[in-house]
């Protein structure tokens, strides 16, 4: 028997949901991301005769189909025939031009494969990779569906020719609106209703708590958009998640076709369902804690969550205690699965999976597509932790931005260089959860920059022992150079004793070499303390 790898996956889905920065299409982006492993397979499967409660789970050597990985916008199946292969793609193909428009989905159809061996399997599914690679590239991109010419007018949220007006209600004026700003509209309030379920507001079933899950959602989606002062990206994502799926491939030592395809599926669910779980302690911590905002739940969207990929907008002061505690229940839940750990037995020198995240936290105002720019390049650099303690470890690296220009992070990482003397007035990334004692990951865990931060914010008879004055004379310091800033330090200290700047100091010193700069978490401290001094709130 020979079967046909088919491979769909969405390309751009930061800018399909990030493209405005109002919050509702933002939301109904993300709702429609989903479609493409939810309801548009459904309907591509019940095209070419699969339907019913099991379909995703019929084998291919049974049925003709099978479905090996569906989540975060991307599908991976095996078909016996080339032209059912091709009905799927061109099923949620179509879906996407006419129910999203300005989502890049693309499909593509692979050679036959003969059906047994394993390894002769997992090169059919690169090789269809492959072939969707050069598709993609061959074809034009989804703004090009939008021609300006005729001239018409343009819309108020993505910049692309209007299709029709909104009329918002209440005191907004009407505005023009393209078809994808109209489709992302649409899609908002069922894109709720999923929110409230994959947050764990409400169950699937429960009709009346799905409604008021809603409601609470959409306070928190107009507070993000109109009221907060401070607003957060959070992106993470999982280390090296494309060496774990090759290496899996290569070595995992299974022969048999089906074997491979069952625990590649178990893989990928694992992974998808550690990250779900992750979420949704990090959510339940924050809804444990004492947020006080005027929302009814504390205001966090997931905009991606599936695989091991995670985008969260949330409330500014909400973003560093939810993303650290992401990464720590991440690293411990997908450690713990058994279809994760039983594919990382197989690759070399990899003891666990760990992750990384970046958080941007921005202005309400500023664009979002260069917040989430910001929160990827964050997450590269958080990436160090792999290279110094290992895949397995997990790091955070966040930059809360004060300006309002373009925010590119080799830009802002620069401007805390003072190239003459080789200080780095940065120590991120911080290193989340378990870190081995070498020396790179001294000084610059987690619990580092919080010591650092309580010593700043620290009171006693409702007065900061560290005054704004003070605090502001380190802060100057620190940019004259190390020598400056220690003695402001020591002069600090004899002022106020040396318990009130113990938390500051590292082996004495505001300072610490890593082997390249001379590096402080002094600034960082002083960035993040705004967003991590409430002890109610974490």
């Amino acid at each position: 028997m020979k079967v046909h790898a088919v491979v769909l996956s969405t390309a751009g889905n930061q800018n399909y949901i990030f493209g405005s920065n109002k919050r509702r299409e933002n939301v109904g982006a993300s709702q429609l991301i989903t479609r493409v492993e939810g309801e548009w397979l459904d309907r591509a499967l019940a095209a070419v005769g699969v339907s019913g409660p099991d379909a995703r789970r019929r084998r291919v050597e049974e049925h003709g189909v099978e479905v090996v990985t569906a989540n975060a916008g991307g599908v991976t199946m095996l078909v016996r025939d080339q032209e059912t292969g091709r009905r799927v793609v061109g099923v949620i193909t179509e879906a996407a031009l006419r129910e999203a428009p300005g989502l890049d989905v693309c499909g593509a159809v692979g050679e036959a494969i003969e059906w047994g061996d394993a390894q002769e399997l997992a090169h059919g599914i690169a090789d269809a990779r492959e072939l969707l690679a050069v598709a993609r590239a061959k074809r034009r991109g989804p703004r090009l569906r939008f021609p300006g010419v005729p001239i018409a007018a343009r819309c108020g949220s993505s910049g692309l020719p209007a299709r029709r007006v909104v009329e918002f209600g209440g005191d907004r004026r009407p505005e023009a609106r393209s078809a994808p700003s109209l489709a992302k509209l649409d899609a908002f309030g069922p894109a709720l209703l999923r929110l409230a379920v994959e947050m764990g507001l409400c169950d699937e079933d429960d009709e009346e708590g799905k409604a008021a899950a809603r409601q609470k959602l959409l306070e928190v989606v107009d507070h993000l958009n109109d009221k907060a002062e401070w607003v957060a990206v959070v992106h993470a994502d999982g280390n090296g998640m494309g060496r774990i799926f090759q290496g899996f491939a290569s070595g995992s030592g299974i022969k048999r076709a089906d074997e491979y395809t069952r625990r590649l599926r178990g893989l990928s669910e694992g992974v998808d369902e550690s990250a779900r779980q992750a979420f949704r302690s990090a959510f339940g911590m924050l809804r444990d804690s004492a947020w006080s905002a005027r929302t009814p739940e504390p205001p966090v969207l997931p905009l991606i969550l599936g695989g091991d990929d995670l985008t969260v907008v949330c409330d500014g002061e909400l973003a560093l205690p939810f993303a650290r505690r992401y990464l720590e229940e991440f690293t411990r839940l997908a450690n713990a699965d058994e279809a994760v750990c039983r594919a990382l037995e197989h690759i070399e020198d990899l003891n666990g999976l760990g992750a990384c995240a970046g958080v941007a936290i921005v202005k309400r105002a500023y664009p979002f597509h260069s917040a989430v720019q910001l929160a990827e390049e964050l997450t590269i650099e958080a990436k160090a932790v792999k290279e110094e303690l290992g895949q397995d470890r997990s790091a955070l690296s966040f930059h809360v931005l004060f300006e309002s220009a373009f925010a590119d992070l080799e830009r802002l990482r620069k401007q805390q260089t003072l190239d003459d003397e080789g200080t780095c007035l940065t120590g991120q990334p911080y290193i989340v959860g378990e870190a081995e004692d070498a020396e790179w990951a001294r000084h610059r865990h987690w619990d580092d920059l919080e010591r650092r931060v309580a010593a700043l914010t620290d009171t006693r008879d409702g007065t900061r022992v560290i005054s704004a004055g003070q605090v502001h004379e380190l802060r100057s310091a620190l940019f004259r150079g190390h020598r400056a800033a220690d003695a402001r330090l020591r002069m600090v200290s004899t002022w106020l004793g040396e318990d009130a700047v113990k938390g500051l100091a590292d082996d004495g010193s505001l300072f610490w070499h890593d082997g390249r700069y001379r590096r402080t978490g002094l600034l960082d401290a002083l960035n993040a303390a705004p967003f991590l001094s409430s002890k109610e709130r974490v």
